[in-house]
């Protein structure tokens, strides 16, 4: 029977250590106090952040745009009302300039003084009643209004009155007038005279001298037009001299002049 050599099997069992020992060496050990050190080729670093950080950037960068657009709107919806409020504040002032009510103009074109008659058989009858002296004037009106209407004395509730030395000579209403945007229009009236004085009846019988008079008028007055419209009751003042009230003579001075 052949017999091994110690030799040799010394030699396996020594072969057999060595590379269990070199194994051992070269497993690292797995303890949680290491570090470990992992390097990376340059060509295999990333530039682009990954999906997750890009979302993260994005909604920290989200309440930025929203403040901005809010703004944005914000500065249209005050500008569209301040442009808005410019246009109704043109339109109010042109509205305003075109339809300002303005008070009509009066003059007087003529005073007559017309004296009483009787029958001429002095009967008095149902068919020739007892008339009256009387005023009759006749005033210019003008309406100054270039797009509103203008009614005076409207209903026949105003009142005329004609003074001569304080002293009121004549009485007696006054008639309604309606007139369009720049109409001219002359209004005729009576007025009723009362009881004259031997005085005033021979200062109005004078024709050397010019007559003053003076003619109140108090009626209600309506300027009206689609965009505005006024109510009040004028009163108008006129001073004039009249060459003579025997006939239909021309006015030689006057001043009209309201409470408008």
């Amino acid at each position: 029977m052949e017999e091994r050599s110690p030799t040799a099997g010394g030699k396996a069992r020594n072969l057999v250590s060595s590379a269990t020992s070199l194994r051992l060496s070269l497993t690292p050990a797995r303890s949680p106090d290491h570090t470990y050190v992992v390097q990376i080729p340059r060509d295999q670093v990333y530039r682009v952040p990954p999906p997750e950080n890009a979302k993260i950037v994005e909604y920290h960068r989200q309440p930025a745009t929203q403040k901005k657009r809010k703004c944005t709107c914000c500065c249209w919806v005050l500008s569209a009302l301040l442009l808005i409020g410019i246009i109704i504040g043109i339109i109010v002032l042109v509205i305003h300039t075109m339809y300002a009510p303005k008070c009509p103009q009066f003059s007087i074109t003529s005073v007559h003084f017309k004296n009483a008659t009787q029958p001429s058989n002095g009967q008095k009858n149902k068919s020739h009643p007892q008339s009256h002296p009387q005023f009759e004037i006749e005033l210019k009106i003008f309406n100054v209004n270039e797009k509103m209407d203008v009614v005076f004395g409207k209903g026949n509730n105003g009142k005329a009155t004609l003074i001569f030395k304080k002293n009121e000579i004549g009485q007696g209403k006054y008639p309604s007038i309606s007139q369009n945007p720049k109409d001219s229009t002359n209004s005729h009236f009576n007025l009723d005279a009362g009881k004259l004085t031997g005085d005033i009846q021979k200062s109005l019988d004078d024709d050397k001298k010019p007559i003053p008079m003076t003619l109140s008028i108090n009626a209600p007055l309506e300027i009206t037009s689609w965009a505005k419209n006024l109510k009040k009751d004028l009163s108008v003042t006129c001073d004039f001299d009249v060459e003579s009230v025997k006939s239909k003579s021309k006015v030689k001075s006057e001043d009209c002049h309201t409470n408008f």
